[in-house]
């Protein structure tokens, strides 16, 4: 398995993301559910993208963008199923960990579903802690925000 950095027009990234849609689409009952989500994950403000790939078949993917002069958001995290259970979630996630860290944030923070349960026990591995929903989940019982520091 090999994480490449690539743009947020790749093709790759914009075939994962409109699997990661359809995906969502059903554990939550319907696209009409995430309506309001979807001006949160527009694919050119992301900031950094990388794709996981075995050899040259796209696994996963995760990006991160800026949220304030501090934290940056983890967005777009999303492993196809036949890698699941095979740690590519988590070595998207360490590839976004480290790249936050050299561009000097101090905090990451993103936000997920309850329901996405196998998405919470990753973040949860890598020393994610449930906080306050922010921005513009405030508002979204639905959603669940965790965040944590980057040592």
């Amino acid at each position: 398995m090999e994480i490449r950095e690539v743009s947020h027009d790749n093709q790759d990234f914009l075939m994962l993301c409109g699997e990661l849609d359809c995906f969502l689409n059903v554990a939550i009952g319907g696209e009409e559910k995430r309506e309001k989500y979807k001006k949160f994950n527009h694919t050119d403000t992301m900031d950094f993208v990388a794709i996981a790939y075995d050899n040259d078949t796209p696994a996963g993917c995760g990006a991160l963008r800026k949220y304030s002069e501090k934290e940056v958001e983890i967005k777009r995290v999303f492993v196809r199923e036949e890698y699941r259970g095979k740690n590519v979630g988590g070595k998207i996630l360490e590839t976004l960990i480290e790249q936050a860290k050299r561009l000097g944030f101090e905090e990451l923070v993103l936000e997920t579903g309850a329901f996405l349960a196998a998405s919470v026990r990753l973040y949860q591995r890598y020393g994610f802690e449930r906080i306050e929903n922010y921005g513009a989940y405030k508002d979204m019982p639905e959603s669940l925000c965790m965040g944590r520091k980057i040592e």
